[in-house]
């Protein structure tokens, strides 16, 4: 048995003993106080019965609730106990919480180095890839980013001479295809489109000292092509070659200045003039000789070259007419070859 128990024993007897006491008390006090009620001193009886009764009611209720009040506290007891053994377990719990926690906090900062290597190696390989497809600005912009978030300065020193490197050969290549299309345009003589694409060059590339060479060596050739087609011009202005005259001094026009082409002027309105004749001897020969599709195409040729003249004008008048007629020639001609075995 427990010392509680014992406890709890040894009281249930003393206030039961206690309580036998008060109420044979409480009972003597009644049966004296009824027993005297007849003599002379009847309030003081009247008192003992009153005391006797209300010790008797005492007695009772202690009796019965002394009862409940040793179960309360034994109930209260337990309950003081098991949170006592609770107290200790979450001693326990405590102690292992504080572990966990301070395991979860290592795994946490364990995941994050894990997860800025994983954004690191992600880094580089985008900076790679921006690279390999030429896309400058971006590349750079991520280098810079490795350098401030990460503080790989000399990682990321690295990357912008691989960013340089890349940048200039690419420069190179394309300068490269660059000139061979400008060379493809002196060689056609086509300044023109050479022109736009040196500018296009010295937008990008202002110092570059290829471009700046290569604008020198337009003018050089244009300079030798110039004079290549004036000596082009004085030969068949001497061997009265007209069509070709004609062919070259419309080509030079472009190289010429005010005074130069002043200077061609009168050997030029010469070279016209007699193309002019040799066209109206044409039309008038395949006029008289009836040759009707040759005399529609020298008179289209006349009107086109010649549109001002006299001789284009009589030719408007007669279009018409040469047109039915040539278209008449063609249809007896077709006739004839198919007739013919």
């Amino acid at each position: 048995m427990s010392v509680s128990s014992e406890r709890r024993s040894k009281f249930q007897w003393l206030y039961g003993v206690v309580g036998a006491i008060v109420v044979v008390g409480a009972m003597v006090l009644v049966g004296l106080g009824i027993m005297r009620y007849g003599t002379s001193d009847a309030a003081a009886n009247v008192w003992m019965i009153v005391v006797g009764a209300f010790l008797f009611f005492m007695a009772i209720v202690l009796l019965s609730l002394i009862p409940s009040i040793l179960k309360i506290e034994a109930m209260l007891k337990r309950e003081v106990g098991v949170l006592s053994v609770l107290g200790e377990a979450i001693e326990k719990q405590t102690g292992v919480l504080e572990s966990i926690a301070e395991n979860t906090q290592l795994s946490d900062a364990a995941k994050s180095l894990a997860h800025r290597r994983k954004e690191l190696d992600a880094m580089r390989h985008a900076i790679r890839e921006d690279l390999q497809r030429a896309e400058w600005e971006a590349a750079a912009t991520l280098i810079d980013e490795l350098e401030r978030r990460f503080g790989h300065k000399d990682e990321a020193e690295h990357f912008r001479e691989e960013l340089d490197d890349a940048r200039n050969e690419t420069i190179e290549s394309k300068l490269l295809e660059a000139i061979e299309m400008v060379e493809s345009h002196f060689q056609s003589h086509d300044w023109a489109r050479a022109q736009g694409e040196l500018d296009r060059l010295r937008h990008a590339l202002p110092d570059n000292a290829k471009v700046l060479a290569l604008e020198e060596r337009m003018k050089l050739l244009k300079a030798e092509h110039k004079q290549a087609l004036l000596r082009e011009w004085e030969e068949a202005v001497r061997r009265s070659d007209t069509d070709h005259a004609i062919d070259v001094i419309k080509e030079i026009d472009q190289y010429l200045s005010k005074a130069e082409a002043k200077a061609l002027q009168a050997s030029a309105r010469n070279v016209f003039k007699e193309k002019l004749l040799q066209l109206g001897v044409q039309f008038r020969f395949a006029v008289v000789e009836r040759r009707w599709q040759d005399a529609l195409e020298s008179g289209l040729e006349l009107i086109r070259d010649f549109p001002n003249s006299r001789m284009a004008n009589e030719v408007r008048e007669a279009l018409d007419r040469l047109r039915a007629r040539a278209r008449s020639e063609n249809q007896s001609n077709a006739v004839t070859r198919e007739v013919t075995p």
